[in-house]
């Protein structure tokens, strides 16, 4: 394969691209999830396992896949069966 310069660019400007937009929706998700916390917390229940601050940042790090985690334990038919 021969990259000239030009292909090299696009190459580097399609990653950073990628790398940003996967920054933006690690964030989005972790603010809905701070503030589902926040909810939570307000209304006088707990989130399970760590505490509300805990699940956003780990949805901060961990992107779409944390926040799925989060919404499974707190809002599926799978969580503890208690109404938040």
């Amino acid at each position: 394969m021969n990259f000239s310069l030009s292909n090299m660019e696009n190459l580097f400007f399609l990653w950073a691209l990628f790398i940003v937009s996967t920054a933006v929706v690690h964030i989005i998700f972790a603010v809905g999830v701070l503030k589902d916390g926040q909810r939570i917390h307000g209304a006088g229940n707990e989130t399970v396992l760590v505490p509300f601050w805990v699940w956003a940042l780990a949805t901060l790090l961990g992107g779409v896949f944390v926040a799925v985690t989060y919404w499974a334990v707190h809002h599926s038919t799978l969580s503890r069966g208690n109404k938040i």
